[in-house]
């Protein structure tokens, strides 16, 4: 009797436990198969800041753009995300509609928190971007009036009377954004430009230098400082900023596209040309690496290869959507030349006729009448009455912010 009682009690506890690891598998199955739970928005913007302070603004705007997309309504995530994409924007021309996008952003800001001088001032720096300048201006006197204290409006503001040519409020404003924390990154950039704006390179290099120690992997602050190293005629200290990039990012397109175009002008063709070379492997569809290329090929008397260099930039201006205003000058009319060198002048007095059109300086002005005056002096069907009456270029305050 006693044995089929104990049978009895171990069949119950047999079945228990393959009812258990029956049951333990289909729950495992289950939370295998299940999708991940979606991490809450403040989890994302703060994965967003490390990815920013490592310097991955694609992957920062990934991170702060799914927090926005979770949380529309947080004016601190939709600032960060608004900030990042202009940064991006700054990785070339092709990159340039991050720029509108931040727009984007702080229009959708404004509307639901206009009393937020996060809104206003992500809106100000945003304007400027898209050469609105004086709506800017405006949008950052807000942002300062409601937040006096919120030192990234005064810096934006400063970026806005820069490009309205407001010196003496542009240099104020940014210095007091740095005044009000000197550990902003975005303040320390505007105290820059503005001293650079009125000729204080050693000043302005300094606070590039110093932002650069609070966010040393920001690669638009590199590019920046070697404007003003260029402006110094001190090429070879450019030459060194593009390799600390390079050292950061050794896969950087924009770095070596620069580092072409400043060793070209330092007379070293060579390895000017295989800088833009090494961009286009890395990236081809940068478009001033085609440019720059195009350029030195030509200086190398290589008129095929600057021909087909220059035509691809232009096919790739007009593939990314380019406007005709920011198109590059260069890719018409070096082709051009390059053309007549080879005896097309059919097509390159077409490409000489658009380049008048861009807006070129006086010395590219000359360059493009004389190579017309050249097929005219050999074809008849090409006449000198054709050539346009050359025009006084209107002065034009240099860009001395390397966004693209």
């Amino acid at each position: 009797m006693w044995f089929v009682a104990w049978m009895v009690v171990v069949g119950a506890a047999l079945a228990i436990v393959l009812r258990f690891d029956s049951a333990q598998s289909w729950v495992l199955s289950q939370l295998q198969g299940a999708p991940p739970p979606t991490p809450h928005a403040t989890t994302l913007a703060a994965q967003g800041e490390r990815a920013y302070m490592n310097g991955d603004l694609a992957g920062a705007i990934d991170l702060y753009g799914q927090a926005h997309q979770l949380e529309p309504g947080h004016i601190g995530i939709a600032f960060e995300y608004g900030r990042n994409l202009i940064y991006q924007s700054y990785a070339g021309r092709s990159s340039a509609s991050y720029a509108g996008d931040a727009l984007a952003v702080a229009e959708e800001m404004v509307e639901q928190a206009p009393d937020d001088a996060r809104s206003q001032a992500l809106l100000c720096w945003a304007l400027v971007e898209a050469n609105r300048p004086h709506e800017a201006i405006g949008a950052g006197l807000r942002a300062v009036e409601i937040a006096p204290d919120f030192a990234e409006a005064y810096a934006y503001l400063a970026l806005a009377y820069l490009q309205a040519q407001g010196p003496s409020f542009m240099l104020d404003a940014a210095q007091r954004a740095v005044t009000l924390n000197p550990e902003s990154v975005d303040a320390r950039r505007a105290l820059a430009l503005a001293l650079q704006s009125q000729g204080a390179v050693d000043a302005a290099i300094q606070q590039y230098e110093t932002a650069l120690q609070l966010h040393p992997r920001l690669d638009a602050l590199y590019f920046e400082l070697a404007v003003s190293y260029k402006a110094q005629l001190n090429y070879e200290a450019a030459v060194a900023v593009y390799y600390r990039v390079l050292a950061l990012k050794p896969d950087s397109a924009k770095a070596y596209t620069r580092l072409c175009e400043t060793q070209y002008t330092l007379g070293e063709w060579t390895r000017a040309q295989e800088a833009c070379e090494q961009a286009i492997l890395l990236e081809p569809d940068y478009i001033d690496a085609y440019q720059q290329l195009g350029e030195i090929q030509y200086k190398r008397r290589n008129f095929e290869g600057a021909v087909e260099s220059l035509a691809t930039c232009a096919k790739l201006e007009s593939a990314q959507g380019i406007a005709p205003g920011a198109r590059d000058v260069e890719c018409a009319y070096i082709r051009g030349l390059a053309l007549v060198y080879l005896g097309d002048c059919a097509t390159a007095w077409t490409l000489f006729t658009d380049a008048l059109a861009m807006n070129p300086d006086a010395n590219e002005r000359r360059a493009i009448l004389a190579g017309m005056a050249s097929c005219a002096a050999y074809e008849d069907e090409f006449d000198l009455a054709d050539i346009p009456t050359p025009e006084a270029s209107p002065t034009v305050p240099p860009d001395i912010i390397d966004v693209y």
